[in-house]
């Protein structure tokens, strides 16, 4: 999965380079632009936007994360609580503030001021604040990054779903025969309450994780299913992910402000879970995101997503916003996948080590306490013992 995780950071990565860009972050955000080039039609109102879908991407990132940190406990293997929780909020924490230092940095290093060539979304984050108030605020995660690392508006669902992981878990366990109306509950929710708008849309993020987490309750179904799906069968399913996922971009291409746009989550959460089950059961994608390359790409995947922004921005400064994509693309790409493979040598991996020896050492605080508090009943009853024996 982690392959899988690796495309989906590439994905963002291009998408915050495209948006930057002053015409395709102008089509992106639905402005009158022309006459549109056949490429840019494919590129933009086509299932081929899944190549550079930044948000579905986060979707497909939740269905993944509602799967990792469920299958230890559908297979008995999880953790106790009192260790679950330090070591997760430790690895999304450390890196995370690292990453707000790493982007205020950059804005010390390159000038931010709004550029009449650029797209929306770089222009952006020139107006907000960009300060060391935005490094201390942001870094609770929930809010308050300004225009320092907005792509750390995920991580307030990572956070939240982490700690509500004992009612997930508890969601998938009980009534397993009703498996079916869980799944469609949970895309159905997706939809209707980002079309009713009534309070709070984005509270369905939290939802996506459910997907993810029955299905690590139900790999041996999943697998059954598999094994059951013609060879020519897979292809087909990829297609259905692809427009399922990109749903509000096809709905965008022929008619730009329908209000069915605004559901879109439902439709992709559906497109993740079966791009999960393609890529982890169809042979070819198997094999594929077990290249080296990819699982390189898997590896260094949540630093290259927490340290590609500030990169995109600062190139998009540092060239005045003039860059063609053709060009900052390749030279975006290069940086960050450098960058992001430094920061998770220098702060990713460390910040793994610190958590398991956070764990390690509470677990072995307790097992010393209980050691201790055992001792003198011990050694009374071995007292006894002799008493009797005398």
């Amino acid at each position: 999965m982690d392959g899988l995780r690796g495309v989906a950071a590439a994905a963002v990565v291009v998408c915050h380079v495209v948006i930057a860009d002053g015409r395709a972050g102008a089509i992106y955000e639905l402005e009158n632009t022309g006459q549109l080039t056949l490429f840019e039609q494919i590129m933009h109102y086509s299932p081929a936007r899944i190549l550079w879908a930044g948000s579905e991407a986060v979707v497909v990132f939740y269905v993944l994360s509602g799967f990792v940190l469920a299958l230890p406990f559908a297979r008995n293997h999880g953790q106790p609580w009192r260790y679950f929780y330090p070591r997760r909020l430790l690895r999304l924490y450390l890196p995370a503030i690292a990453s707000l230092v790493f982007a205020y940095l950059t804005t010390l290093a390159v000038t931010r001021s709004v550029l009449p060539d650029a797209g929306l979304w770089l222009n952006e984050h020139a107006e907000k604040p960009n300060g060391l108030l935005q490094v201390l605020l942001g870094s609770s995660l929930m809010a308050g990054w300004g225009g320092l690392n907005t792509s750390l508006w995920s991580l307030r669902w990572e956070v939240i779903f982490s700690l509500l992981l004992p009612l997930f878990l508890l969601f998938a366990v009980r009534f397993k025969r009703l498996l079916w109306l869980k799944v469609a509950s949970v895309i159905a929710f997706c939809i209707l309450w980002r079309l009713a708008g009534v309070f709070y849309p984005d509270l369905v993020y939290i939802s996506v994780f459910a997907l993810g987490v029955l299905m690590a309750y139900n790999t041996d179904l999943l697998r059954d299913w598999a094994q059951r799906v013609p060879a020519w069968g897979w292809i087909p399913a990829l297609v259905v992910s692809a427009v399922l996922i990109t749903n509000s971009w096809l709905i965008a291409g022929i008619d730009p402000n329908s209000p069915l746009r605004a559901g879109w989550i439902g439709p992709a959460a559906a497109g993740a879970v079966i791009l999960v089950f393609v890529v982890a059961h169809w042979a070819p994608a198997v094999r594929l995101l077990s290249s080296t390359a990819v699982r390189w790409l898997g590896t260094i995947s949540f630093s290259l997503y927490l340290t590609q922004e500030p990169v995109v921005v600062a190139l998009g400064f540092l060239t005045h916003g003039q860059s063609p994509l053709w060009l900052q693309l390749p030279l975006v790409a290069v940086v960050s996948l450098l960058i992001g493979w430094l920061f998770y040598l220098g702060v990713e991996r460390p910040s793994h080590r610190v958590a398991r020896r956070f764990g390690l050492a509470r677990q072995q605080r307790e097992e010393a306490d209980l050691a201790r508090k055992s001792t003198p009943a011990t050694v009374q009853q071995t007292q006894g013992d002799l008493t009797g024996t005398s």
